[in-house]
């Protein structure tokens, strides 16, 4: 619609982009055939350590270098480093390697986002995919009055800080969740778990709700999730070894190797008296 009527479409991925997004592409608005006229990126490009940051155009580069006209990147050690291109050259020549567990940590996150989203009863929810998600207090229930709504965000960073995460807060009201690429499932659950907690302790002090009871874990059990199928089956025998793709990523749960069966199944529960 909007390029009917001549408008240009700029898609900013400098969060999302780089395979982030968790679809099996570079781009996100590849992944969703959007046919931007210009892509932003970022971040990842430069490794976490560079100041590295790019546009691809489709036209007009030579009206933007033209004119005196410039681009600066705002940041503090900005400037021309050789070291940041070679990153990330590196980068891009690797990036293709994280898709599949990015894929894969993305559908843990969705189980785990799912099960905090209801715990939470209404006090915030989760969306995203990949390894980029992001939560936003609601403004339901006593969330109505702002100045309630600030108090249990102050609280919720109040026991984020205590028991040890550092979420990414956004002035919205809310925090994003972005691990790394290599992050390995074991650790994508305990970020669920602790993140749990930070949430049932502010739904106890501010009196949305008592802290819910967690259910009893099944034993000997893998739950493999994909976007449409919930399989539970009997762990391998003791001594056997994983033969899949995510075993060598550490993201593989078809074994015990790398998260345990039962804190994975308990993060199923979706519903809470």
């Amino acid at each position: 619609m909007a390029k009917d009527k001549g408008i240009k479409i700029l898609c900013d991925e400098i969060m999302c982009g780089l395979g982030r997004h968790g679809h099996g592409t570079l781009f996100l608005s590849e992944a969703w055939d959007l046919d931007p006229d210009c892509v932003t990126f970022g971040k990842a490009i430069g490794g976490g350590a560079f100041p590295l940051s790019g546009a691809i155009l489709k036209s007009g580069r030579d009206v933007l270098g033209g004119q005196g006209r410039s681009v600066m990147q705002s940041h503090t050690f900005a400037g021309s480093s050789a070291r940041a291109l070679m990153t990330g050259t590196e980068v891009l020549k690797e990036i293709t390697e994280y898709m599949p567990s990015i894929a894969k940590l993305g559908e843990e996150m969705k189980v785990i986002t799912d099960y905090l989203t209801s715990l939470a009863d209404g006090m915030l929810g989760f969306q995203g995919h990949g390894l980029m998600w992001g939560c936003l207090f609601t403004h339901n229930g006593m969330h109505k009055e702002e100045g309630l709504r600030s108090r249990a965000i102050t609280t919720f960073r109040k026991h984020c800080e205590a028991i040890g995460i550092i979420p990414y807060f956004v002035p919205v009201g809310g925090f994003m969740v972005t691990p790394c690429y290599d992050t390995d499932v074991g650790t994508i659950y305990e970020i669920g778990e602790k993140l749990e907690e930070a949430i049932n302790l502010t739904m106890k002090e501010i009196g949305w709700k008592q802290e819910a009871v967690a259910p009893p874990m099944r034993k000997e059990v893998v739950v493999d999730i994909n976007p449409t199928v919930v399989e539970v089956k009997a762990l391998p025998a003791d001594g056997a070894i994983c033969n899949t793709a995510y075993h060598v990523s550490k993201t593989c749960t078809s074994c015990s190797s790398f998260v345990c069966p039962d804190k994975r199944q308990r993060f199923l529960r979706t519903t809470f008296a």
